[in-house]
């Protein structure tokens, strides 16, 4: 009988302690709004990098991105989680809110290629990144990630994650807003 006991509690306490871990960690995603990160580079300017377009293959520098806001949107075309964002995307480049830059993060060119053929192209132009050295200057974590680039270069937005309407609206927007006054 104590035997029966001791071994309920050994099957019993490994499933209590996942429970209880998923219970906080499903609280902890409750009580974020969205994926919108402090960051380091939150502030600071857009990193040097030198690189090439995805399209038409021409040479493309941090310089190029100077001069009007941008929203900067890491993506590849293995990321499931690009899918969900893109047509937010490609609704803010039709209404001419902002200009769009990719970043095609570790990916193969003929199937970045394709997928914006399948999918609409929401991008002004699109950096490759093949190595994702891009982007560990940048701290990405993984794509989907956007950032908000205003026209010195300098960093004042960022989600990690599928950018969402709300985050565009709360933590992006307002830049654009302020650039307007």
């Amino acid at each position: 009988m104590e035997r029966r006991l001791k071994t309920r509690l050994l099957l019993v306490t490994p499933l209590i302690g996942f429970g209880i871990l998923v219970f906080f960690l499903g609280i902890g995603f409750r009580l974020g709004k969205h994926n919108v990160h402090p960051s380091a580079m939150l502030n600071d300017p857009f990193p040097e990098f030198s690189s090439v377009t995805l399209l038409d293959d021409e040479a493309i520098t941090r310089q190029d991105l100077i001069g009007t806001f941008r929203l900067v949107n890491v993506w590849a075309s293995w990321c499931t989680a690009c899918i969900e964002e893109h047509n937010l995307l490609l609704e803010l480049a039709r209404s001419g809110t902002i200009s769009i830059i990719g970043i095609n993060y570790r990916d193969q060119v003929q199937d970045a290629k394709m997928w914006l053929y399948e999918r609409g192209n929401p991008y002004e132009t699109v950096v490759v990144d093949a190595q994702g050295e891009i982007c560990v200057d940048l701290g990405v974590y993984g794509a989907p990630e956007s950032f908000l680039v205003d026209a010195e270069g300098i960093i004042r937005a960022k989600q990690v994650g599928v950018l969402t309407r709300t985050a565009w609206m709360e933590e992006f927007q307002p830049w654009l807003e302020v650039k307007a006054e």
